[in-house]
């Protein structure tokens, strides 16, 4: 697997003139939530990074809410998302009556259901994570939404956050899918024995998973890469193999989105020295730079010309590329 860093993006509104920072968070925010001003003065620093299964994000706001209602029946999100408080507060309606969450308390939201948090001063540590490592920590998703974890419960799990955030920039990508099994391990105990012994078989399959993309992902070249070979490679049965990627439409479909990843990947590079798209195709395993054309624009809704252009002599931070390196990260997380 490649040792190299995971993607990541930065914004702080100190950036740009005040009267157009608070228009250019809200559109980078624009495809999991909508953004509006709260009391106060707005600022905003993020940083973000990708990691396996889990985006991780340190955010400093003020005078912003984050809302999600009306739009969870149409935007497809199935992940949950974890917020840790370091400092200042956020004011938190989901389930009951609001609440006030201040540094030490850390809250799990669902993006299957309706939420509204506002940020007072508030430095914060924020986790999206797809909805299996979730069970496979705590068990079944329907009592999770809005449950609050406060010390020392959630002290081991605030470090190991914090941790992953001072160091988010140095990650070697082949680390991420250690640091994701470690982060359900850390969860699970935060959920006690019950959700520990009830979500064993969770767990080995996300260990499973982990191993065929270890197996998969040094391979892409492979075009005819097969079940056969990917199986006896990660060491799991046939049966075992197409149940593992079942929801992800397949292990066909599990290697299609390996490859796009990493032609994504490739393109955010925007090396001068790239190879052309025929070279790129032969590289990545796809049957011809047409159906890798093809399949990027279906999965990430931008033609490769189109995604090179909106690229082009920009930094890595500009605001327009990092919502498109966000809203592909969102897209694969669910």
């Amino acid at each position: 697997m490649s040792s190299a860093a995971a993607d990541s993006f930065r914004f702080s509104s100190d950036d740009h003139p005040a009267d157009e920072a608070f228009a250019l968070y809200a559109r980078l925010y624009s495809r999991g939530s909508d953004v509006s001003r709260g009391a106060g003065p707005f600022f905003a620093q993020v940083r973000a990074w990708r990691l396996d299964k889990v985006l991780l994000f340190e955010r400093r706001l003020s005078g912003v809410i984050h809302a999600r209602r009306e739009r969870i029946a149409g935007d497809g999100f199935d992940h949950f998302v974890l917020t840790h408080v370091l400092e200042g507060q956020v004011r938190l309606q989901a389930p009951g009556p609001p609440r006030l969450l201040g540094p030490g308390q850390s809250v799990l939201l669902d993006t299957r259901r309706p939420m509204r948090t506002e940020h007072d001063d508030a430095l914060i540590l924020t986790t999206s994570i797809a909805r299996d490592m979730i069970e496979a920590a705590l068990g079944p998703a329907g009592r999770l939404h809005g449950q609050v974890l406060g010390p020392p419960d959630n002290r081991v799990l605030a470090d190991f956050l914090a941790s992953l955030a001072r160091h988010g920039d140095t990650l070697a990508s082949s680390a991420l899918p250690a640091l994701g099994r470690a982060l359900v391990d850390i969860l699970s105990s935060v959920g006690g024995d019950a959700a520990r012994a009830g979500r064993e078989d969770q767990r080995r399959d996300l260990g499973r998973r982990e191993a065929v993309r270890r197996f998969v992902i040094p391979r892409l070249a492979d075009k005819a890469l097969s079940v056969d070979a990917i199986a006896a490679g990660a060491g799991v049965s046939r049966s075992s193999l197409y149940r593992l990627f079942e929801k992800q439409g397949g292990v066909a479909r599990f290697i299609q989105l390996t490859r796009l990843d990493a032609l994504r990947r490739a393109l955010d590079a925007q090396d001068p020295a790239a190879p052309d798209d025929a070279a790129l195709a032969d590289r990545l395993g796809f049957a011809s730079p047409a159906q890798m054309a093809r399949l990027f624009a279906e999965t990430y809704g931008d033609t490769l010309d189109a995604y090179r252009a909106a690229l082009a002599d920009k930094p890595h931070d500009d605001p327009g590329v990092s919502k498109k390196r966000w809203d592909s990260w969102l897209g694969e997380l669910g």
